[in-house]
């Protein structure tokens, strides 16, 4: 089945405060988060039932080699982006640890 991705805009805005944190941190480093953020998106296009449900239909995907994960649900054939959260932060209500 081909999907569709959708990223949520608040989801956009939140890379992008990651990306310029992580630059300021270390030269680079948020264009490899950036790198990796989008290797994501394309593994969890290309297949998103290889994701584990975590909390009610929302599934889980961590970044490689970085501790952010990406948080998205599935809808038929499109995919919805709705966090990419540091995995140190205090889990969400909504979309689970």
């Amino acid at each position: 089945m081909k999907y569709t991705l959708v990223v949520k805009p608040s989801v956009t805005a939140e890379a992008s405060t990651i990306h310029a944190h992580r630059e300021r941190e270390k030269k680079g480093s948020g264009d490899r988060f950036v790198e990796a953020l989008v290797d994501r998106y394309a593994r969890i296009k290309a297949d998103p039932n290889l994701f584990q449900v975590r909390k009610g239909d929302y599934r889980h995907a961590l970044l490689h080699r970085l501790k952010y994960r990406v948080v998205f649900k599935v809808k038929g054939g499109t995919i919805y982006i709705v966090q990419v959260r540091h995995t140190s932060r205090d889990p969400s209500k909504k979309f689970g640890p």
